[in-house]
C-alpha cells in the first residue's frame, strides 16, 4: 500500500468519524420534548423513570425537568407515549445515518 492509499484511507476514515459525530449529536438535540412549558429529554432514563413511576404510583407524577425544576405530570401515560415517540424518530434518524457510514467505509 503507497503512501496515497493511506492518505485516502485516512481521509475516508476522518470523515466517518466527523459525520457519525455530527449524526450523534442531531439525534440527542432530536431527543429533547417540550411538555408543559418544561424541557425533557427523550432518553432511556427519563422513560424508564416515567414507566416506572406510573406503574406504582397514582396520577399526577413529579418530575425534575432539564434545568431542576419540579414539573406536574398529570397524564403519565401520554407523556411516556410522547417520550417514547421522540426517541424512536430520533434513533431510527441515527440508525439511517450510520447505514451510510457504513456504505462510505466500503
Amino acid at each position: 500500500m503507497d503512501i496515497g492509499e493511506l492518505k485516502k484511507q485516512s481521509d475516508i476514515s476522518y470523515d466517518i468519524a466527523v459525520a457519525k459525530r455530527n449524526a450523534l449529536e442531531k439525534a440527542n438535540t432530536r431527543i429533547v420534548v417540550v411538555y408543559n412549558e418544561h424541557i425533557f429529554r427523550a432518553d432511556a432514563e427519563t422513560i424508564n423513570l416515567v414507566k416506572t413511576l406510573s406503574e406504582v404510583h397514582t396520577s399526577p407524577l413529579y418530575l425534575l425537568d432539564t434545568n431542576h425544576n419540579p414539573v406536574e405530570i398529570s397524564e403519565p401515560e401520554e407523556f411516556l407515549k410522547t417520550l417514547i415517540e421522540r426517541n424512536q424518530e430520533a434513533i431510527s434518524s441515527y440508525h439511517q445515518m450510520s447505514k451510510t457510514f457504513a456504505k462510505r467505509g466500503d
